[in-house]
């Protein structure tokens, strides 16, 4: 397999960081976005933590933290905040206040990789939204109104959205969600196959063909995403390159069992 090639444009890797966080904005629009030079905050307001996120990245994170603890503390949700580059300084803080690093997950990156027309991949209708909402509930162990929030009414309507779904004898096999940023950054979330499904293939297709619609579509040249443990060998050999990896905090009682 031929090496990944190295993303370009991430001399400033804040940019990156950011559009990550404005990426957000569908699923979080009804609950509280705001996206600053060195940190953001993303909250749905559901009960899931992945769903609440917040990312300290600069060298203010920590005059920062307090008053995003405070927030965060305040919305009542399970939530998670991430530290990356200088924003790593604020863990002390966040350690102080009865967080938990949890571990770390890789930011990761793509200029081009395999793309494939698939025949059986195209874009998802609202009638197909059910679908596609119950499909990332079990793919993810979640509640299906979790699956809702990302798979939103009129998501698939959106100028800056893209979702796919890959259908073989008319069953929903796999789905996903992509956010377009800016013209620079096309942003994945949610890429979903069911458990009993998995390692058939289907979630590798579907990346395939997304990336040859978002080729061929005047899409974003840079794709992100932050990948699960679960997903990540898969990213990797789709040539996904990893930028930093992101320090994951929480509390004990939303994360640990």
């Amino acid at each position: 397999m031929e090496p990944a090639p190295s993303p370009v444009g991430y001399a400033d890797i804040a940019d990156a960081r950011t559009c990550y966080g404005w990426s957000t904005s569908a699923w979080s629009a009804s609950g509280r976005l705001q996206v600053e030079d060195d940190w953001w905050v993303a909250l749905s307001g559901t009960l899931h933590v992945d769903y609440n996120l917040a990312l300290l990245h600069g060298p203010t994170s920590p005059g920062v933290t307090p008053g995003l603890i405070q927030e965060v503390t305040a919305a009542r949700v399970p939530s998670l905040i991430m530290l990356a580059g200088a924003g790593l300084a604020a863990a002390e803080a966040l350690r102080d206040a009865g967080w938990v690093c949890t571990g770390a997950l890789p930011f990761m990156a793509r200029i081009g990789g395999p793309a494939v027309d698939d025949p059986d991949v195209r874009r998802l209708a609202a009638d197909d939204l059910p679908a596609a909402r119950a499909l990332a509930a079990a793919a993810f162990g979640v509640p299906e109104e979790v699956g809702a929030i990302v798979f939103a009414d009129g998501a698939e309507a959106r100028e800056d959205c893209r979702l796919f779904g890959l259908f073989e004898d008319g069953v929903l096999r796999s789905c996903s969600f992509t956010q377009w940023v800016e013209g620079r950054y096309s942003v994945g979330w949610a890429l979903s196959t069911a458990p009993d499904q998995q390692r058939s293939g289907y979630g590798r297709r579907l990346l395939r063909a997304s990336t040859h619609h978002r080729i061929h579509g005047g899409g974003p040249p840079v794709a992100l995403l932050m990948a699960t443990p679960v997903a990540e060998r898969l990213y990797r050999e789709e040539r996904y390159v990893t930028l930093e990896y992101w320090q994951i905090w929480s509390r004990a009682r939303w994360v640990l069992p």
